[in-house]
């Protein structure tokens, strides 16, 4: 932990002393320092630890990883990748690799420990999101209960969309960058790390425009309220706007961003950027914290500040037309809200010293039982859609051919099965329509899907039960195709030659 956050957290985790543990002998009444630890210590602990061992229990998803740490063992030894590989559909295509500095922490990661540090990796950066969103709440003047309470809130409504990911990386620059301009009147020096946080964020995550837009919104509020810190802000956008050129791309990370946004085939196609809607969690918690908020609002005797409603009205506004944005509303909120709350505590902050080591010592303890090299070491317990099977089948088959696989295990075949190209994989981005056309009659077994397969010169095609059942059903039948292996995710076809 660096100085100035420790400097944060002293607040938090050493309240002022309570007037009734002064010495009744000492005839200075000097104040006597709360016994340790206190029961602010627990509430400060909450939104770290309980994160952490959330994130310990659940299983990775492979589907925007495993091609992560592919691209990653290519970044360390020494090429960002700038061209398709990957697949036989659009080998050769430009691919701007945005995300390329994540890819390589995630790879650094995975040859030091395999799935099990990325785990460990992905809690680490859960926990420190959460510790960041805790000490924004405090820096806003909110109690370290309340602000224990609102962090928690947080992490409930974006619990969906916490995978590992760049977007990680992402959410704890964010969660960084929201403490530092929460803080700015009390430690106005901090603002300056923000165009260094821009730089690296810029080189993880498409959401780096979230970076000069938190500092926009700071300016703002600052210049109509006449706050001090607003020269110093003024710059500070212009600075973070010019960071996020500093990348191997330049510019084009913004047109990447424009296009990725606006690409109506991953609209229609993946769920996280349809809109927000309530027929899931992370919808359902969305509508239903603003309209907490909302109700609390209409309820205050005294008037909201416009402030205020600024944070809260641009963020519910950028999720509305994704789902993935609840994430940063998740974040924002709580530290909007906890500027309203009252500062002071009602009760004695110490609480039973005993109760509090009790407590502390249990959250610790079962983060330590829930760490990843306890479990088995197979890759299936602790990822999700990572087919290992199927993938070891096609990884045997000649090197160069050409293999159909399900678009979501397109990612685990690029890390598992690197000589066998794919039809489609994640990078949604790479792919033209006529492309997901064919690749939807394939999985469909649609009218021509024995041509497609002809004319891709497709070796392999690997099936989930789920989903492809006509499909299954067609190559069963034929006696172009062999049955290689099946397992309960799924069945492997190859083709056979006839000489």
């Amino acid at each position: 932990m660096n100085p100035e956050m420790a400097h944060a957290l002293r607040p938090a985790l050493d309240p002022a002393p309570d007037p009734g543990h002064e010495h009744q002998d000492d005839p200075s009444s000097e104040v006597r320092r709360p016994r340790r630890p206190t029961l602010d210590h627990v509430w400060a602990a909450l939104p770290v630890a309980i994160p952490v061992v959330v994130s310990l229990a659940t299983r990775m998803v492979a589907i925007d990883l495993a091609y992560h740490v592919r691209a990653g063992e290519q970044v360390l030894r020494g090429t960002i990748p700038r061209a398709d590989t990957w697949t036989f559909t659009v080998a050769g295509n430009p691919w701007l690799d945005q995300q390329w500095g994540a890819q390589a922490l995630l790879a650094s990661a995975h040859r030091v420990g395999g799935f099990a540090a990325i785990a460990l990796l992905r809690a680490g950066l859960i926990g420190l999101t959460f510790a960041l969103v805790y000490l924004a709440c405090r820096a806003k003047g909110a109690t370290p209960r309340t602000s224990s309470l609102l962090s928690l809130g947080g992490f409930v409504v974006c619990l969906q969309t916490l995978a590992m990911r760049p977007q990680l990386f992402a959410v704890a620059l964010f969660a960084a960058s929201l403490w530092i301009v929460a803080s700015r009147h009390d430690h106005p020096a901090r603002l300056g790390a923000l165009p260094v946080l821009t730089i690296v964020w810029a080189n993880m995550h498409g959401s780096f425009v979230f970076a000069p837009l938190l500092v926009g919104l700071a300016l703002i509020e600052d210049v109509i309220g006449r706050g001090p810190q607003r020269k110093r802000l003024a710059l500070i956008v212009g600075l973070t706007a010019i960071a996020t050129l500093v990348n191997p791309f330049g510019v084009g990370v913004w047109v990447y961003v424009k296009d990725l946004s606006t690409n109506p085939v991953i609209r229609d196609t993946i769920t996280e950027w349809a809109p927000m809607s309530v027929s899931t969690f992370s919808g359902i918690a969305f509508f239903v914290t603003a309209a907490v908020i909302a109700g609390w609002f209409a309820r205050r005797a005294r008037p909201i500040p416009w402030g205020t409603l600024l944070w809260l009205g641009t963020f519910f506004a950028l999720a509305l037309p994704a789902r993935r944005g609840v994430i940063w509303w998740a974040l924002v909120a709580p530290v909007a809200v906890a500027d309203l709350m009252p500062g002071r505590e009602d009760r004695a902050p110490h609480g039973s010293r005993a109760l509090n080591i009790g407590v502390l010592a249990a959250l610790a303890g079962v983060v330590l039982v829930m760490l990843p090299w306890w479990r088995p070491h197979a890759e299936g317990s602790l990822l999700a859609e990572a087919p290992v099977g199927l993938a070891r089948t096609t990884a045997a088959l000649p090197a160069g051919s050409r293999v159909v696989v399900p678009q979501p295990w397109g990612s685990w075949f690029a890390l598992a099965s690197p000589d066998t190209p794919v039809f489609v994989d994640p990078r949604i981005e790479l792919y033209p329509a006529d492309v997901w056309n064919d690749y939807l009659t394939v999985r469909t077994a649609g009218a021509g899907w024995r041509e497609i397969l002809d004319r891709y010169d497709v070796e392999g095609v690997v099936a989930d039960r789920r989903s492809w059942g006509p499909l299954i059903a067609e190559l069963r039948d034929d006696p172009g195709w062999h049955l290689a292996y099946e397992d309960r995710e799924g069945i492997v076809f190859v083709r056979i030659r006839t000489t």
